[in-house]
């Protein structure tokens, strides 16, 4: 019962879909597209100046719920809907989203950036790698470059060690140690809002970038994030382990409104203005005065209600 009704409230704080597009999801208007560049924006509104909401990065699948002139009604893989430019995604037919699906893809593992170049390896820069971003090819044993397939078809080289195989990334149960080295990689990243690259993430977007890494899709929004997992003893900080989230409020002690994610002894490592290692002990030099009003385990929650696997996801495999 207690899972129910967690699931039930997660989905009540899911994005509402407006009512002109709620008779298209996964229906027969609705249309799977890919990610096309290095990194779309989800816009609240169907306009470049509306509200960042998320983001999305190279190779992401979603749905197209529905379509507002240039922009697109858009689901992604954390449920999370918003509108994203028509120019920044290449929607792909029932035949062409299977082949993609069962074609061999790689899947970006660089901390920063990774470079495509044109076929000549000297020409210019055609696109990049962030962190997450899934393209088509195929890793050669000893070879410095992949030759890797844009969404759009378009073809280039990329760095092979930045890359490896979608379908052998991320062990079936959570890599903590993965988990807290990609939080690690973004210190010192300045903080946006919206943002869920390790260039520039949110609290809720770092959160979500260090643990798909592990392969694991959190929900979206710092909130969500609080309704999912396994409740930990808030009393206890000596039973909290690495890789739980930290869950903190503003005014209103009821509205989550921050998470951080714990290392050890103490500390945590959390986006606030940037990406930096605090600690919950006054005694502690990192010590910022904000107390945590929950305590979440992610680890041992693999699909479970908010928590898919990457490999469960059906827009994945």
């Amino acid at each position: 019962m207690p899972r129910i009704l967690t699931l039930l409230t997660l989905l009540l704080l899911m994005p509402l879909t407006p009512a002109r597009a709620a008779a298209g999801v996964d229906g027969p208007d609705s249309t799977v597209a890919l990610v096309s560049i290095p990194v779309a924006h989800l816009r609240s509104t169907p306009a470049h100046a509306a509200e960042m909401a998320s983001q999305a990065i190279l190779g992401t699948p979603l749905t197209i719920l529905d379509s507002v002139g240039e922009w697109r009604f858009v689901r992604l893989p954390d449920s999370y809907t918003g509108y994203i430019h028509s120019s920044s995604v290449t929607p792909l037919s029932p035949s062409a989203f299977s082949a993609w699906k069962s074609s061999p893809r790689l899947i970006a593992v660089c901390p920063a950036t990774a470079d495509i170049l044109t076929d000549s390896l000297a020409g210019p820069r055609i696109s990049y790698l962030l962190n997450g971003a899934i393209v088509q090819g195929t890793l050669s044993p000893g070879s410095r470059f992949v030759k890797v397939t844009l969404p759009d078809n378009t073809s280039g080289y990329a760095p092979a060690d930045a890359l490896m195989p979608l379908d052998s990334y991320a062990p079936a149960r959570t890599d903590i140690y993965q988990v807290l080295a990609t939080a690690a990689s973004a210190l010192g990243a300045p903080y946006l809002w919206g943002g869920t690259t390790l260039l520039a993430p949110d609290c809720s977007g770092l959160v979500k970038c260090a643990f798909f890494s592990s392969g694991l899709i959190l929900p979206r929004d710092a909130s969500q994030q609080a309704l999912v997992g396994i409740e930990m003893p808030l009393s206890r900080p000596d039973l909290w382990m690495q890789g739980d989230l930290l869950f903190f409020s503003g005014s209103n002690s009821e509205k989550i409104t921050h998470v951080a994610i714990y290392d050890r002894n103490t500390r945590f490592i959390h986006a606030s203005g940037r990406v930096f290692t605090s600690s919950i002990s006054k005694d502690d030099p990192l010590y910022i005065p904000r107390p945590v009003v929950k305590v979440v385990r992610i680890a041992g929650c693999e699909n479970t209600p908010g928590i898919t696997h990457i490999h469960s996801h059906p827009l994945y495999f």
